[in-house]
């Protein structure tokens, strides 16, 4: 990690969140958001359409891969409306903490809107992957969906470095994402219809970026969508520099 992550001098608020003075443009200079998504109700419209009734199964499937137990803070980065994290607040209870960030103010909103209605107990707030307003170490486990081929190339590795620094050590990591399809015609069709960056998007790329982040345990898993796959790992258990 970069020194700007490794000492931390402001206060510390009971949620995990760095105070004002603790993470200010200086100390955390904020990348590149990457693609932005500022409509929430069409993102839900067409994540029950691509998901095909099978959202549901999915998210539990996302929720037993993190190994969750009663109890425990969970981050979900690029969190959009919030459906998976609200998923994840009824695994942790009441006990427990889901706290949801997304670069977008409106996708914010809405998952702040949502929590609501549904009576769920999960908090939002506005924040890039590549700084990451939490302590070092804060999370039992940190999550992103379909977020990373979101980013500029340049910036995964940030992101990957944030993910882990704030997991407590041995804390579970996992990532959800596009795997493009082989064939040239299916890859033209995603194109067209999702842009280039999940046309060529290869999920062992992430494998490889949590890796190189300081990563353990990494390993591939699928998931009944036969596009989305799921890269799973750990921080450390013995809490060293991350590379």
């Amino acid at each position: 990690m970069s020194n700007r992550h490794t000492h931390h001098t402001g206060g510390q608020h009971s949620d995990g969140q760095h105070s004002a003075g603790q993470h200010s443009a200086d100390q955390h200079p904020a990348g590149e958001p990457g693609v932005l998504i500022r409509w929430p109700r069409r993102y839900d419209l067409l994540a029950a359409v691509v998901f095909a009734g099978r959202g549901r199964r999915v998210r539990a499937q996302i929720a037993d891969a993190m190994q969750l137990q009663r109890g425990q803070r969970v981050l979900d980065v690029g969190c959009g409306t919030g459906t998976l994290a609200l998923a994840l607040a009824q695994r942790v209870g009441i006990q427990g903490r889901v706290q949801g960030v997304d670069a977008s103010e409106e996708m914010i909103s809405a998952a702040q809107g949502k929590a609501a209605r549904k009576k769920v107990a999960a908090h939002f707030a506005v924040a890039t992957a590549q700084a990451l307003p939490f302590d070092d170490g804060y999370f039992d486990a940190v999550v992103t969906s379909l977020m990373i081929h979101h980013l500029p190339d340049s910036d995964r590795p940030a992101a990957a470095h944030e993910l882990l620094r704030v997991l407590r050590p041995g804390g579970r990591l996992l990532i959800a994402e596009f795997q493009a399809p082989a064939g040239p015609t299916s890859r033209r069709v995603t194109a067209h219809h999702f842009g280039a960056a999940m046309a060529t998007h290869d999920i062992n790329d992430v494998l490889d970026l949590v890796a190189a982040a300081g990563a353990v345990d990494v390993s591939r898993q699928a998931t009944s969508v036969g596009w989305l796959g799921l890269v799973a790992g750990r921080k450390p258990a013995l809490a060293g520099p991350l590379r």
